[in-house]
């Protein structure tokens, strides 16, 4: 082992340190909706790639040292952790979290504990920064541990939000743990009474500076290209947050309270110049929100229907009730698998809606964009008894339970080129309506991505076909 080996592991750790403060830094600003970026995947990828190729030089280095159990360990991390980074990558592509994501990461947490014993109990822990580091990898999967055992045993939408509370948190302490590695091969330097000065040693070791120092640029382009990604997010946020604020001033705050207990926030907007003695359709606008708990207004984003149909000309065209639940944070309106779901509270909060007078309970109607589109084929999937049409808008479901849907009038929207939800989605749902003898109504915009609703709102006849469905 030379000065240089050591000094190209610490700047390759350094590179390591760099990337997860940067996820970290941008997942306290944006919380989970950092993963819904479209550079993150790309960053994902090289700051895995980077912490696997820093790695294989530690590894090289227990080897060298004779620290074989911890070689040994290390080694079974990265196979587990290739596993795990494979698992999210498809979770992160797809939209949806992985069956085996939870398994693998148990996987992991157990094997990272034993890599940490090992540094802590083999001869690996005679070196002070080496024993640290195994006790600072123990301590900093407990929380992991508690997340993983706490979701288990309960997997509503309140555990994910409080989770997703700390996990920036956890973040950061995971982006410092290569530290104590820097502090262990910064005393290998001090031990080490000269540098080799062979021609060979220089010039192995001049070439893997240069694919570092290329990894650490390429490290800070993306970085710098997901943090202009995440600015634009939150720029656009408040943008929304101003709209959806006067989306709020309009309706009336209410509170239901589920069978169970639940407690679900919406708005309800009466008719302009509502009578009682006349019959009003109800318009489901489902939000693709998911805010924090304590921002009502937030969660209420993305109910663009409901924006639209509030104003004043659409309101005396289309009289009707109009009903926007909350999304909570970590939730939706199901539809995405093993993604919590509020949608059996929505559903008795829209039966307990009855009451109201002049409420045609033969016209109710659903709408959602993006994860409101999920929840729109899902409604209409699980409880076609409640909906006489529906719009989905860049969404999807499960076609095994389309056929559900065939007696509700339909009209899906999406994008040809939707990088966000795949378009397949509504494709394949649209076509097990129409297997099962349905007659939904798709349009497909060409060469259009995620962002389409300006073209919905204004596609002809659109809200005169859905004010017209009604329930046999």
């Amino acid at each position: 082992m030379t000065k240089r080996f050591y000094n190209l592991i610490n700047l390759l750790l350094a590179i390591v340190i760099f990337a997860g403060l940067i996820q970290t830094a941008l997942r306290f600003v944006l919380g989970a909706s950092l993963f819904l970026q479209g550079s993150f995947l790309t960053f994902f990828l090289v700051e895995f790639g980077v912490a696997l190729f820093m790695t294989a030089f530690v590894m090289k280095y227990y080897w060298s040292k004779q620290y074989k159990l911890t070689f040994f360990a290390a080694g079974l991390w990265v196979i587990i952790s290739v596993i795990h980074a494979s698992i999210i990558y498809l979770t992160l592509s797809n939209f949806q979290q992985h069956p085996l994501y939870l398994t693998t990461l148990q996987i992991q947490v157990a094997v990272s504990v034993v890599y940490g014993l090992c540094l802590i109990f083999s001869n690996a822990g005679n070196r002070f920064w080496l024993r640290i580091a195994g006790i600072y990898l123990i301590i900093l999967n407990v929380p992991t541990i508690l997340s993983v055992i706490w979701l288990l045993q309960d997997q509503s939408v309140h555990t994910s939000a409080a989770i997703e509370g700390f996990a920036p948190w956890v973040s950061l302490f995971a982006s410092l743990a290569p530290v104590f590695l820097m502090l262990n091969f910064r005393d290998e330097i001090k031990q080490l009474e000269e540098d080799s000065k062979t021609q060979a040693a220089k010039s192995f070791s001049e070439q893997w500076y240069a694919v570092a120092i290329i990894m650490g640029l390429a490290v800070f382009a993306i970085g710098f290209k997901l943090a202009q990604d995440a600015y634009l997010s939150r720029h656009w946020a408040e943008q929304n947050f101003k709209q959806t604020k006067e989306l709020a001033d309009k309706f009336e705050a209410r509170i239901f309270v589920g069978s169970k207990g639940d407690t679900l926030y919406y708005r309800l907007l009466k008719p302009l110049n509502y009578d009682t003695t006349k019959k009003y359709p109800l318009l489901v606008s489902l939000p693709y929100g998911g805010q924090p708990g304590t921002d009502k207004i937030r969660q209420l984003e993305g109910a663009a229907a409901a924006e639209l149909l509030s104003s004043k000309e659409n309101r005396e065209k289309y009289p009707a009730f109009i009903f926007v639940p909350n999304c909570p944070a970590g939730s939706g309106w199901g539809g995405i698998p093993g993604y919590p779901s509020v949608d059996s509270l929505v559903f008795e909060a829209i039966t307990s809606l009855n009451s109201e007078q002049g409420l045609d309970v033969k016209r109710r109607y659903v709408t959602g964009i993006s994860r409101g589109g999920y929840g729109a084929w899902n409604f209409i999937s699980k409880r076609p008894d409640l909906f006489a049409a529906a719009i989905p808008v860049c969404g999807g479901g499960d076609p095994a339970f389309a056929a559900r849907a065939v007696d509700v009038a339909v009209w899906a929207f999406h994008g040809e080129h939707d990088k966000n939800v795949p378009v397949s989605g509504s494709r394949q749902m649209i076509k097990a309506i129409e297997k099962a003898g349905g007659h939904p109504k798709y349009t497909e915009f060409a060469n259009e991505g995620h962002n389409i609703w300006y073209q919905v709102s204004i596609t002809s006849g659109l809200w005169e076909w859905l004010f017209a469905q009604h329930q046999d």
